[in-house]
């Protein structure tokens, strides 16, 4: 995974954007090729220690709710808001105390579970939660604890997820804590650009993808405040793999300009591309045939709910629209629906996964059944228009 910051960027010099961001930044830090380097211990992250020459001190640890790690001899000790290497100082200063030349090496097993806040042109803005990340290395680490044996054994539980236990050499039972622990906590992937926009409903056609900014806090040890760069990640719709979908840390904050101009072309690529869902869930009640919740092509219209319900005719009324805001308050909206309306227009407009609509009855609609019912015996359709036309007027 490429580090923080890919080859494809783009300095900002006149960052305008919601978040203040700090403007004396050295270019090479922005484009530190060690992502880690930078990254803040905080709670919920599990380190693996390992301690020369007291290599019994050698464990995992977790920092707990008030951000402290309990290691042998020095107890409580407090490690959020410190890097790895500054933690690594810190220990080996402490432990000359006890030991002759202490060399301690500090690495991640498991990373907290994430929370990326997303803003912009993105069709549903918000704060996004991701899982645990677990290291790739936990292996080689039990290794060096002599936890397991040369096999593993992995089973899967009710709900489809595997989860890998190492058989151990005849450890305590309180020694194989962090095996207990990864039976029973979920684990996620690495976390990139695309996982956020997709958590976040995807694009829209005002999307301006050649200049999404990325915002992370600089560590305290380092001045603290924030770093920023914008990244070019157009092509990412051609090329998955593009090396511009960098990986993302707890409380990194992405921004997401809109287009001077909309490009409504880049949508039905991105739905391709899977930056963006195909269907989005709405609940469809009231005056028609079907009612439930239903999936809409994205981008798709009250026109496209009506056809796929099939509204009871003839469709009369008013159309009510309750969807959630992006700042968390409720709209209701009253449509004249018209189904010959241009899409996205006022009388057909898109539609939001969520949405809640509701098709009301009316006085003429239910007037106009009754006339059609009533008269539909004597006289012929073209004369049944004119009175129902006649009641109108």
């Amino acid at each position: 995974m490429s580090a923080l910051f890919p080859v494809e960027i783009i300095r900002s010099e006149n960052l305008n954007q919601i978040y203040e961001v700090n403007k004396k930044i050295n270019l090479n830090f922005l484009n530190s090729k060690k992502e880690l380097q930078d990254y803040i211990l905080d709670i919920g992250d599990t380190l693996f220690i390992d301690f020369y020459p007291a290599k019994e001190f050698s464990d995992f640890y977790s920092i707990n709710e008030e951000g402290e790690i309990y290691l042998p001899r020095l107890l409580g000790t407090n490690v959020k808001g410190l890097t790895i290497s500054e933690l690594e100082n810190l220990l080996e200063t402490k432990y000359s105390e006890f030991l002759i030349s202490p060399k301690i090496n500090v690495s991640i097993a498991i990373f907290r579970g994430i929370n990326i806040t997303i803003a912009g042109e993105v069709r549903y803005p918000g704060s996004y939660k991701f899982l645990p990340y677990q290291s790739s290395s936990i292996q080689n680490f039990l290794k060096e604890l002599n936890f397991y044996e040369n096999t593993s054994v992995t089973q899967t539980n009710e709900t489809g997820t595997q989860n890998q236990f190492f058989q151990t050499n005849g450890r305590e039972d309180e020694d194989n804590k962090f095996n207990k622990y990864l039976a029973k906590n979920e684990e996620g992937n690495v976390t990139t650009i695309s996982d956020v926009i997709r958590n976040a409903g995807g694009i829209t056609s005002s999307s301006d993808l050649k200049k999404i900014q990325i915002i992370r806090d600089i560590p305290v040890g380092k001045g603290g405040g924030k770093k920023s760069a914008l990244i070019n990640f157009e092509k990412f719709m051609d090329d998955s793999a593009n090396p511009n979908d960098m990986r993302l840390f707890d409380g990194d904050r992405i921004y997401i300009p809109a287009l001077t101009k909309p490009n409504k072309a880049q949508v039905p690529k991105s739905v391709l591309s899977g930056l963006s869902p195909r269907f989005v869930k709405v609940n469809i009640f009231g005056r028609v045939n079907t009612t439930g919740e239903f999936m809409l092509p994205l981008e798709g219209t009250l026109s496209d709910a009506m056809d796929i319900t099939g509204p009871i005719k003839p469709l009369s009324g008013k159309v009510v629209l309750i969807r959630y805001n992006n700042d968390g308050t409720i709209s209701k909206k009253k449509i004249a629906y018209s189904a010959n309306a241009p899409r996205g227009s006022k009388r057909n407009p898109f539609i939001k996964e969520g949405d809640l609509i509701t098709v009301t009855n009316s006085i003429f609609g239910r007037t106009a059944d009754v006339l059609s019912e009533v008269t539909a015996p004597f006289i012929g359709i073209y004369t049944t228009r004119e009175l129902i036309k006649d009641f109108q007027e």
